[in-house]
């Protein structure tokens, strides 16, 4: 084998720590970007959240308001339109048949 140089042998103790350092130094920042980003979505995720436990509050709240049974109220139409047999047929209220 052939000897290194002396000179060959202090660069490379000198190159890998700062090697190191450096891609261990981008690590640390690329971590510290990720926890900023997650501690970010965890706030909007719970901002989302109260928004929609207070949508499904006013939700609920309206449908158990609403009165569970209808009173009974005669409705009366004047013009009805029926379709038996594909021929449109109206009905008024004088109980005329009109044919179109």
């Amino acid at each position: 084998m052939i000897k290194e140089n002396s000179s060959i042998q202090a660069f490379k103790v000198w190159v890998f720590p700062s090697l190191v350092s450096i891609i261990s130094l981008l690590i640390w920042n690329d971590v510290n970007e990720i926890k900023a980003d997650v501690k970010l979505l965890m706030a909007q995720s719970n901002i989302d959240k109260t928004r929609i436990d207070n949508l499904e509050r006013q939700v609920y709240k309206t449908a158990n308001s609403l009165p569970t049974n209808v009173p009974m109220t005669p409705v009366v139409m004047n013009n009805v339109a029926i379709l038996p047999d594909n021929k449109l047929t109206f009905k008024q209220s004088k109980h005329e048949k009109v044919l179109f």
